[in-house]
């Protein structure tokens, strides 16, 4: 079991009780956690956590799921695909937008999960909210945290911070803003690097990065589903905000390929730097603490 899973069973339920807290965990039954979207970050998650001991479903479009699970066919768009869904003690949103634009964020964001916590037996005792350090809007540079107020740039992430505290007015929530996210099948900037489309100009000012391997953010998530108190924000991100110059040099050695200047140069600082304290005070262990770690793995793979 991932080192991050701790109070399971009966002595997660014994942990509630210490605190004086409600667990969504109650009685003798194991406990139910619905996983909506099954992507690679929902199926690693699912796994993490029927692993862990707890019943789990997923619930998608398609009816993917993995063995261990119970496969759930619903659509969050359409309130009529999710009647019949059953009762769960946390319902955990891993939803990708179904399209770019504000409709679609809407569906997974804002309309969608209220529309499956109208459709569920009874509400689960809390929820577990993947969302996007894109809510943060800073394209300077600056420093970020969990506690940083959210100053959406765009619409579509105005909607995200939208769909957080409407999902958080309903029923205690936490929201893992996650950011880019990579891992296994997840080679963009490897095939940028390769291509040549990309490129380095030493000294420019950085483009300032943030990323998250796949399986810690699964592990972020199932923290954050069986710990008797999680926060209400926590950022997932590894232990390294990295200029995107740096990521793409190091891969560039890593498969021998010499890079051309920057075609796009830049005068100042961008992006954001986001630290992910609220995790680790959880006991989150990151696999891969920085791009270097992840990327190794990604590149053994290729």
């Amino acid at each position: 079991m991932n080192s991050s899973l701790w109070f399971v069973g009966s002595a997660m339920r014994a942990a509630y009780a210490r605190r004086g807290l409600r667990s969504p965990f109650m009685g003798d039954a194991v406990p139910h956690v619905l996983i909506v979207g099954a992507g690679d970050t929902g199926l690693s998650l699912a796994t993490m956590l029927s692993s862990a001991g707890l019943r789990v479903s997923t619930l998608n479009r398609s009816g993917r799921s993995i063995d261990a699970a119970t496969a759930l066919v619903g659509d969050l768009a359409d309130s009529a695909s999710l009647m019949g869904s059953p009762s769960a003690d946390v319902v955990v949103f891993t939803t990708a937008p179904p399209s770019r634009d504000d409709e679609g964020y809407r569906t997974a964001y804002l309309d969608g999960p209220q529309r499956l916590l109208d459709a569920l037996p009874t509400e689960p005792a809390r929820a577990v909210l993947t969302s996007t350090t894109g809510v943060y809007g800073a394209d300077d540079g600056r420093w970020v945290t969990a506690t940083t107020p959210p100053d959406p740039s765009r619409s579509t992430a105005a909607i995200v911070v939208e769909g957080e505290a409407a999902l958080a007015r309903r029923i205690p929530t936490t929201v893992v803003r996650s950011a880019g996210i990579y891992g296994p099948g997840r080679r963009r900037l490897i095939d940028q690097v390769l291509t040549g489309v990309v490129g380095v100009t030493p000294g420019m000012p950085a483009r300032w990065t943030n990323r998250v391997h796949r399986d810690d953010l699964a592990a972020a998530l199932a923290l954050c589903v069986v710990h008797p108190s999680p926060p209400p924000v926590a950022i997932a991100v590894d232990d390294e905000p990295a200029p995107r110059d740096d990521v793409l040099a190091w891969i560039a050695e890593q498969v021998r390929v010499d890079l051309g200047p920057d075609p796009s140069p830049i005068v100042a600082p961008t992006g954001k730097r986001c630290r992910n304290s609220e995790l680790k005070d959880l006991g989150w262990e990151l696999s891969y603490p920085t791009f270097r770690e992840g990327y190794t793995s990604v590149l053994a793979t290729l």
